[in-house]
């Protein structure tokens, strides 16, 4: 009995599910069918269907046996698409990158800009490296991949549109302005404002600082919005290793801040504590914005 689909599924959830052949029979049959379905609109895209169920088991959550619910021919396209099979690169550009004129018709970009929104969609859904694997990759099947991709356009045009009126308004700057509160002591508001511009640069050295991995999964999670699910379907690992690679990222962006802060200023020691203390209570509170003023795309 063919049972390749069931260990596959199962070996990507950690083997955590019975693995006997008359426990994994039943899993073989819905998995076989879920790839039948999921190839049914594509024919000429021939993903592995080893490789596809590995990757819905990534995907699902709980215990992974809610197949059906998932967009089955758009997961299967995407995941062929990012994996760079040319049949599935042309069906997504015949099929979805119309969906960049229908996303962006409204803000009325002017040729060049539409063509640069398209451009940068390709290469951000479609170009992928051993660091930042293709975007398409993420995309979770919850709902149909034409809003996904539409979606990803609007962002992209949005933010061309930014870029390119003019420079950001200085009370977005991502700098330590933005975590004054009333309810600050007065020492603690005084060293935000003072100390805001050492923090700005402290923290833009430690991101250059950061390994490569390690700014691509904090762009990917603060700026991209991806959870730690579709991170994980991403790079194809377990969930537990994408959150810990954000954790390790976002502790190595805090201590490099620290040390380079602790090297510049010259404050007293309660000072010192107390601006520490606002970095590591707040800064992934704010991590987002402070990443969009300091990466680019």
């Amino acid at each position: 009995m063919d049972l390749s689909l069931a260990q596959a599924f199962v070996a990507a959830r950690g083997g955590t599910e019975a693995s006997s052949p008359e426990s994994l029979a039943p899993l073989q049959a819905r998995l076989a069918q879920a790839l039948d379905m999921a190839r049914a609109p594509w024919p000429g895209v021939d993903l592995e269907g080893r490789h596809f169920v590995s990757h819905l088991a990534r995907l699902l959550p709980g215990d992974g046996t809610a197949v059906e619910t998932l967009s089955l021919p758009d997961v299967y396209l995407a995941r062929a698409a990012a994996d760079g099979l040319p049949s599935a690169l042309s069906a997504f550009e015949a099929r979805y990158l119309p969906e960049v004129n229908l996303a962006v018709a409204r803000l009325k970009l002017p040729p060049s800009g539409l063509d640069e929104v398209r451009q940068l969609l390709r290469q951000r859904m479609l170009v992928g490296s051993a660091e930042t694997p293709a975007r398409l990759a993420a995309y979770p099947g919850t709902g149909p991949l034409s809003g996904w991709v539409r979606a990803a356009a609007l962002w992209l045009a949005l933010d061309w549109q930014r870029q390119r009126g003019g420079p950001a308004d200085s009370t977005d700057d991502g700098d330590l302005s933005m975590l004054v509160s009333p309810e600050d002591d007065p020492e603690l508001a005084y060293l935000k404002r003072t100390y805001r511009a050492e923090f700005s640069d402290c923290f833009s050295t430690a991101l250059l600082a950061l390994e490569p991995r390690q700014r691509n999964v904090l762009r990917l999670k603060y700026l991209d919005g991806l959870s730690i699910d579709q991170l994980a379907a991403l790079y194809g690992v377990h969930r537990s290793t994408t959150a810990r690679w954000v954790l390790d990222a976002q502790e190595s962006l805090l201590q490099r801040t620290r040390q380079r802060l602790t090297e510049r200023l010259r404050l007293t020691s309660s000072q010192l504590d107390s601006v520490l203390r606002l970095i590591s209570s707040q800064l992934d509170v704010s991590l987002s914005r402070l990443l969009r003023s300091r990466m680019n795309d």
